[in-house]
C-alpha cells in the first residue's frame, strides 16, 4: 500500500469515528460489532501513522490532534462500557475526531467504507 492510500485510510476511519452512533451503524454491515468494528478501523489506521509521518504527511498539530484521538480511544476502551457507545465520553472522542479532520483540512463526511 503507497503512502496515499495509507492517508486515506487514516482519513476514512477518522470520518467513521467521527460519526454519531447511529450513522456508524448504518454505514457498517447488519452482522458487524460496531463499536469493535469502529475502534479496530483506527487502530489500524493508527499503525500506518509512523511511516506518514516519515514521508512528512502530516503537520506537528496533526501529529499532536491524532494522538489526542488515539489516546481517548484508549482510555474509553479501557474505562466505558463499550454496551454504550453512545454515551458522553464516546461522544466526546466523536467530537476529538472531527477537530481532527478540521485540523487535516478534510472534509467531514461519510466515510468510503472501501479504506476501513
Amino acid at each position: 500500500m503507497e503512502a496515499r492510500e495509507h492517508y486515506i485510510k487514516v482519513v476514512e476511519s477518522l470520518r467513521l469515528l467521527s460519526s454519531s452512533y447511529e450513522d456508524q451503524k448504518k454505514y457498517l454491515p447488519d452482522f458487524a460489532d460496531v463499536p469493535d468494528d469502529v475502534t479496530s478501523s483506527f487502530e489500524n489506521a493508527f499503525i500506518l501513522i509512523p511511516s506518514l509521518i516519515e514521508k512528512g504527511e502530516f503537520s506537528y498539530k496533526a501529529i499532536a490532534s491524532i494522538i489526542r484521538v488515539y489516546n481517548k480511544m484508549e482510555w474509553c476502551l479501557r474505562n466505558v462500557d463499550l454496551d454504550d457507545f453512545s454515551n458522553m465520553e464516546w461522544n466526546k472522542l466523536r467530537e476529538l475526531s472531527k477537530e481532527t479532520l478540521s485540523v487535516l483540512d478534510e472534509p467531514i463526511q461519510q466515510p468510503n467504507m472501501k479504506y476501513i
